[in-house]
């Protein structure tokens, strides 16, 4: 047979029955290196329909050289499209099993997890909510603790109830907010609960230093009957009086503020106590009042005095009650305080006629005063010429070693011991001296033209009394009544690293984990809660000093603060337990699901940061979970998981050769675990309230704080970042890269971000985290100490670490935006905000990265409809433009932390404020 002629072929394509004359498969692959895709394929459905038909056409010989149509119709040739076809579905998925050989072009979740654990690396499953959760115990005084009677002072006090243990497993389930679904909690250590741990208070008020240049008193109660202008004694070492300006009862508080000329309360300055010692005690002393006098005068650590206790036989009880009671009742001297006087009186004679108005034979009478008033001789020459001039020396002359005074009628209530003011006035102002009264008579004179019974005091005098003193001017202030006094308000906030309590609290010691509750000193109007861990308690002076781990991070109001140290850490998650079926020795690696998925992992100090809950046990012996069987014995007791893209674990066991088969049996595999993981798990700060399992005496529980700690099953893309960093680490922490990549990697934490600072002398690793989708890590919770115990397993336990939760930073944005009229105004608006807040949320920003106007601009008109924006509002949300400033700024700082530097600050974050956005369409 001859080659067909040029001019054939040509006849040929112009019938078209020679289509397809060259070859278009294998199609060349060409992948540029950094695509989410590879393109795999060596043709498609056309390009192997061109490529047979090109063979076709250019076959020499066979049944087929002389087919010349090439017409669909023609059943030759849709059997090669019917082969284009199958060749055609058979490279879409070889390109697809190729995107599944790599890490990073790979979509399913099995793809993923199985490349990653050819470099040992597992994805992480999630891991569960933590919170501390503050249990409220039955608190009944008395009810369960019998009376104690210390001894010789005949105090008889109260035993509170018991302590309450509360075991861990307790059950806790939240109430749901609108759209959402109860959750339930449970705690996962055991703690030993006490009612008066409820709502511990801090030191409120303070002993009062009284003395004679006090500018204010606190005196206890408000039925003091005192009133401006009444004078008070006050006595100190000395004596003086003092005139009330102002007297404030406080009803709430059941004390009595007096303010004088220059008002201001006087603290008692702090002692210094030496410490206290178990041997300062013999050998079984009795708990009496000398004993807790002895301990309230110095300083214990709570491991001393609770060991005091053991070695006395005093119960621990007991001890804090008498305390407690003793520090209470604490009194002035009978002849220190405050003094009021209730009555005022005159003196004898101050009502007495004028001297010239009597007659002369009545003057006559009187032979102590010459006739002649003018005359300056007198009788012994000591008296004066007329009694108007009397003073009280001359009155009280005949009192011997004490001085008398008389008064102007009877006082039946002044009592001897008490003291009594003299007041006159003086050359500038009044003049008042003071005397302790030592004898009260009833007597009857008659003197100065007047007569009745009258009150004789006599007086304790060092010296005579002045000479202004005069009988007719003086009054004297009698019937003095010691007022007792009140401990005076501790003024200032709550704040820094230690805190004195209200009262004595035995049991605490260091360790205790305890929750603050209270208002902000700055902002009273916001309640806020934080968790501190105990570092060091100490009673002095019969009051507990609380020490933390690390200062406060806020400022409270004192008289709101309360402190709850029945806490227990709590985490996500119900417990289940199940059977999961026989076991079959003749089967290898044998297999079985979860009934109820999702399983729960908990927060850990793991290189991945988590640990499952789960606990398996054949024939009622436990078997080990492990990462893989490779290299394992043909006789462990071990297990591995795998976990699907739907949240089911498969539990697999051995072979024989690695790892141990199944025994046979009947019902013999149990499961104990917990179900409930992940974001979903998160709760609000007061949610969790109801308590499904009650240990007795428990009344109640909440959450003052809000979860934290929670993580979603990596991602896929999360995954392919994060695998490639075990190998980079090889499972050890040295450089700033490492420290990064291993807080990134773990379960839980969505950013990282390392640096080094000086801190003294010192290089130090700073590192700021930020949890899952935006979430502040708290340093001194359950994810932040896993992170950090990880870290030191992993690295160098003696370098420096400054651990931070980052800081979120929002800024304000208003726009006007012409839209164009071809597209809808409220739909271009909400692609417009979708644009922005996926631009600027936390997943696509960086620490420390900038926001520019011009950006922000770019951004909005970018999208689909939008001819033109004009900008109102672009600024800090922590530096709002004052009045006259523009409120539109080119460029808005995040801070991150400058390498080499010796100030530590966590990286902030730049986002988009989480309120709506104002934006108005320019008509």
């Amino acid at each position: 047979m001859s080659l067909p002629t040029d001019e054939s072929l040509r006849h040929a394509n112009d019938c078209g029955c020679c289509q397809g004359i060259s070859g278009e498969t294998p199609a060349r692959v060409e992948n540029r290196p950094g695509l989410s895709a590879v393109a795999y394929r060596a043709g498609t459905h056309a390009q192997f329909k061109e490529t047979m038909l090109a063979r076709l056409s250019g076959s020499r010989q066979g049944a087929l050289r002389a087919l010349t149509t090439r017409t669909d119709e023609d059943f030759a040739v849709a059997l090669l499209d019917a082969w284009a076809v199958v060749s055609d579905v058979l490279t879409f998925y070889q390109e697809r099993i190729a995107n599944e050989s790599y890490l990073r072009t790979a979509t399913e979740r099995m793809s993923v997890a199985e490349l990653a654990r050819l470099i040992g690396y597992r994805l992480g499953p999630g891991v569960s909510a933590s919170v501390h959760l503050a249990f409220t115990v039955e608190e009944a005084p008395g009810a369960l603790g019998p009376a104690s009677n210390l001894g010789s002072a005949a105090l008889v006090v109260l035993e509170p109830p018991p302590p309450v243990p509360v075991p861990a497993g307790v059950k806790v389930q939240s109430i749901p907010g609108p759209g959402e679904q109860a959750q339930t909690y449970e705690t996962v250590e055991e703690i030993e609960a006490r009612p008066e741990w409820n709502a511990i208070r801090p030191r409120l008020t303070e002993p009062q230093l009284v003395t004679t240049s006090a500018g204010s008193v606190m005196l206890a109660g408000t039925a003091t009957n005192l009133q401006k202008g009444d004078t008070l004694l006050l006595i100190n070492d000395a004596g003086v009086t003092r005139v009330a300006r102002k007297v404030t009862a406080d009803d709430d508080a059941g004390r009595t503020r007096v303010d004088f000329e220059t008002p201001k309360l006087s603290p008692a300055p702090a002692r210094a106590l030496s410490p206290g010692s178990i041997t300062d005690f013999p050998e079984a002393t009795v708990l009496d009042e000398k004993a807790v006098k002895q301990i309230v005068s110095k300083r214990w650590s709570a491991s001393d005095l609770s060991a005091l206790a053991r070695v006395q036989g005093w119960s621990e009880a007991s001890l804090t009650a008498a305390i407690n009671e003793f520090v209470s009742r604490r009194a002035l001297a009978p002849d220190r305080g405050v003094f009021a006087f209730r009555q005022r009186a005159a003196v004898f004679g101050y009502n007495a006629p004028k001297w010239l108005s009597l007659p002369v034979a009545m003057r006559h009478t009187h032979k102590k005063f010459p006739d002649d008033p003018s005359s300056t001789a007198t009788e012994a020459g000591a008296f004066p010429s007329s009694w108007d001039d009397q003073t009280l020396e001359d009155d009280a002359k005949d009192g011997g070693v004490l001085r008398k005074i008389d008064l102007d009628s009877t006082y039946q209530n002044i009592a001897g011991e008490s003291w009594v003011a003299l007041r006159a006035p003086g050359k500038a102002k009044f003049e008042v001296e003071t005397y302790k009264v030592k004898e009260h008579a009833e007597i009857s004179r008659s003197d100065y033209a007047v007569s009745g019974k009258v009150s004789r005091l006599k007086v304790e005098a060092p010296s005579t009394f002045p000479a202004h003193f005069r009988i007719r001017n003086t009054t004297v202030l009698v019937q003095s009544e010691q007022l007792p006094t009140a401990d005076i308000p501790i003024e200032g906030a709550v704040s820094g690293a230690s805190l004195t309590l209200g009262r004595a609290y035995l049991g605490l010691e260091p360790g205790r984990t305890v929750i603050l509750t209270g208002a902000r000193s700055d902002l009273p109007s916001e309640i806020v809660s934080e968790t501190r861990t105990l570092r060091e308690v100490s009673v002095e002076a019969g009051l507990t000093v609380l020490v933390f781990d690390r200062a406060l991070a806020h400022s409270y109001v004192r008289d709101s603060l309360t402190l709850n140290a029945n806490v227990a850490l709590a985490t996500h998650g119900e417990s289940v337990a199940e059977v999961l079926g026989g076991g079959d020795a003749a089967r290898a690696f044998q297999s079985f699901t979860l009934r109820q998925p999702p399983l729960t992992y908990t927060s850990a100090a793991t290189a991945q940061g988590s640990q499952s809950s789960l606990e398996v046990r054949v024939n009622d012996l436990l078997w080990e979970e492990v990462p893989s069987f490779y290299g394992r014995a043909p006789g462990e007791r071990i297990y591995v998981t795998r976990t699907d893209s739907e949240g089911k674990t498969t539990v697999t066991f051995g072979d024989g050769r690695t790892g141990a088969r199944l025994p046979t049996g009947q019902e013999n595999v149990k499961a104990k675990y917990r179900k409930g993981t992940g974001l979903g798990g998160v709760v609000k700060a007061g949610q969790l309230s109801l308590l499904m399992t009650r240990p007795l005496g428990v009344r109640g529980v909440v959450n003052p704080l809000a979860t934290s700690g929670a993580g979603d099953p990596e991602r896929l893309e999360d995954a392919r970042a994060n695998a490639p960093l075990g190998v980079l680490t090889l499972g050890r922490v040295v450089s700033l890269q490492d420290y990064e990549d291993f807080a990134r990697s773990f379960a839980g934490i969505g950013k990282a971000l390392a640096t080094w600072v000086w801190t003294g002398q010192r290089r130090a690793v700073h590192l700021t985290v930020a949890g899952a989708e935006g979430v502040e890590v708290d340093p001194d919770g359950d994810l932040g100490k896993k992170l950090v115990g990880a870290l030191r397993l992993a690295g160098d336990p003696r370098v420096p670490l400054v651990f931070e939760s980052y800081q979120p930073r929002f800024f304000i944005l208003s726009a006007a935006v012409k839209v164009d009229p071809a597209h809808l105004p409220e739909k271009v608006l909400a692609a417009l905000e979708e644009k922005l807040r996926e631009s600027f949320s936390f997943g696509a920003r960086a620490f420390g990265q900038s926001a520019n106007l011009s950006e922000v601009l770019a951004l909005m008109t970018g999208v689909a409809g939008v001819t033109a924006v004009d900008v109102n509002d672009f600024y800090g949300t922590d530096a709002p433009p004052a009045a006259g400033e523009p409120r539109v700024r080119p460029r808005l700082e995040a801070r991150r932390p400058r390498p080499g530097s010796d100030k530590t600050f966590p990286a902030q974050i730049l986002m988009l404020d989480p309120r709506p956005l104002s934006l108005e369409v320019i008509p």
